[in-house]
């Protein structure tokens, strides 16, 4: 990054650190013939020491990590030339963070290959990896919603607020689920500590729900 005519722009340069190098042989990607110039991506080596950090604190149960994020190969396709970052200032969001220095939030997503290799290397058993939306609905989301869909007082009983109200709470929970939106999140559980028999045993979060 260098400073040119009043503002920040980037310039080619050497690896920052060898840990970059290192991070995209753990998670495998290899930068062939099939990336073209102006290809940009990121690399959060901070995510490794967060796992790290969790993994020292924790002596047996599971680590549960839900973001938005992707596989590395999804990842770092060589079809996403632009990577995932994402700025957002006074509730709009670009891709320059360059601009609004100090005033803006900066985010990019997870990679949750590199958190299951991290977890790899610490022990961390990897109990499985899923989406928000199906997640939830083995959890019993799916019957959550059913119940919302049935009036809790006679129809002739029921306010325009009531109605309101149970339509206000299916909104929320439909977002949770949206393959559109929040649905999409990654959810990647990790074990430390558990016995064979424990880590045999099927996680409902992680049982496909019976199709209706």
């Amino acid at each position: 990054m260098t400073y040119e005519k009043e503002k920040f722009c980037a310039i080619p340069e050497d690896l920052s650190t060898h840990q970059i190098e290192q991070y995209f042989e753990t998670i495998g990607i290899s930068f062939d013939t099939n990336y073209t110039d102006g290809y940009r991506t990121e690399v959060n080596l901070a995510a490794l020491n967060w796992l790290l950090q969790v993994e020292s604190q924790l002596a047996r149960g599971y680590i549960l990590t839900i973001d938005y994020g992707y596989t590395a190969v999804s990842y770092y396709s060589a079809a996403r030339r632009e990577g995932t970052l994402q700025c957002y200032y006074r509730h709009s969001h670009h891709s320059d963070p360059f601009i609004h220095i100090g005033e803006q939030d900066i985010t990019a997503h997870v990679d949750f290959t590199a958190l299951e290799k991290q977890g790899d290397a610490l022990g961390l058993q990897k109990m499985g990896f899923t989406q928000q939306g199906l997640f939830l609905m083995a959890l019993g989301l799916g019957d959550r919603l059913a119940k919302l869909s049935q009036p809790t007082a006679p129809a002739k009983t029921a306010t325009g607020q009531t109605i309101q109200k149970v339509m206000m709470r299916r909104e929320a929970l439909q977002q949770l689920i949206s393959p559109m939106g929040l649905g999409n999140f990654g959810v990647l559980i990790q074990s430390k500590g558990l016995t064979q028999t424990e880590i045999a045993r099927p996680l409902k979060g992680l049982t496909i729900p019976p199709m209706i």
